[in-house]
């Protein structure tokens, strides 16, 4: 009877015990995803934190520099922030939990990226040569002996933030106000060596030609502007490109997973 009974109750016990124990391990196993979850989740969410709100920054600033470019075209455009992203294999994190943001990144890089650098390398080379034909024309205009006059104003002209600076003028087509200032330029860099004759007209000491402001300001004209032609050129196809892909898609997700990482 006795055994019968420690059947009967072991017979109970057992499908009570194993339902326990199955609890207990389905419960193990769902608290250690849940809290695997919430550790990925806290990991997701602060490397967002660190990261992407300085990479939109600097995007941002990126583009409202190439915004404002033929007003101030001495920037010189870099993204340390996503090279560093890159050397520290974060593209690999961006790729897995933000995939279409990886996408946007992605094409930045292989397609923006290279004409911003484009876009630098225009304006230099356009300038230099500018610069030296400008300069190569004022030296045989004035006397041999007054060659630093010469690169004074050049200089003051294309390369020299100064009241004299002409670049972002000629880069918005306001040629008679770059006009004038090459004048006023001129004229005060040449005011200890020259005599004035007449509006517009200085004679130089040593010559019998004055320097004709009009024959002055067609010359440059007619080296500047074919350059001045290539970075607009430049700078409008990379803006379009820019307002598209990083104004239109890439600045709003980084600043929708700013707001959820998750």
């Amino acid at each position: 009877m006795n055994g019968e009974w420690i059947l009967q109750v072991v017979t109970v016990l057992i499908p009570i015990l194993v339902s326990i124990i199955v609890s207990a391990i389905v419960g193990y196993l769902l608290g250690s995803k849940r809290q695997k979850k919430q550790i990925l989740q806290g990991h997701i969410t602060e490397t967002v934190q660190k990261e992407y709100p300085s990479l939109y920054a600097g995007l941002r600033n990126r583009s409202e520099q190439l915004d404002n470019y033929l007003n101030k075209p001495y920037v010189t455009f870099g993204f340390p922030k996503l090279d560093q992203l890159y050397k520290r294999g974060l593209e690999g994190f961006i790729k897995k939990h933000h995939k279409d943001l990886f996408s946007a990144i992605d094409s930045f890089r292989k397609n923006i990226l290279p004409k911003y650098k484009e876009l630098n390398s225009v304006t230099t080379t356009s300038r230099e040569k500018v610069y030296n034909q400008w300069l190569a024309y004022l030296s045989r205009l004035l006397p041999k002996e007054e060659g630093h006059t010469s690169e004074w104003i050049v200089k003051d002209l294309l390369t020299t933030i100064n009241q004299y600076y002409t670049l972002p003028l000629l880069l918005n087509g306001r040629y008679e106000e770059a006009r004038n200032k090459i004048e006023g330029c001129i004229m005060e860099r040449t005011s200890d060596i020259s005599k004035k004759t007449e509006k517009r007209h200085f004679l130089i000491r040593g010559q019998t030609k004055a320097i004709d402001y009009d024959e002055v300001y067609q010359t440059f004209m007619k080296i500047a502007k074919p350059e001045i032609a290539k970075i607009v050129d430049k700078h409008k196809e990379l803006k379009k490109q820019n307002d598209n892909e990083v104004k239109e898609r890439l600045l709003p997700l980084l600043k929708k997973y700013i707001s959820n990482p998750i």
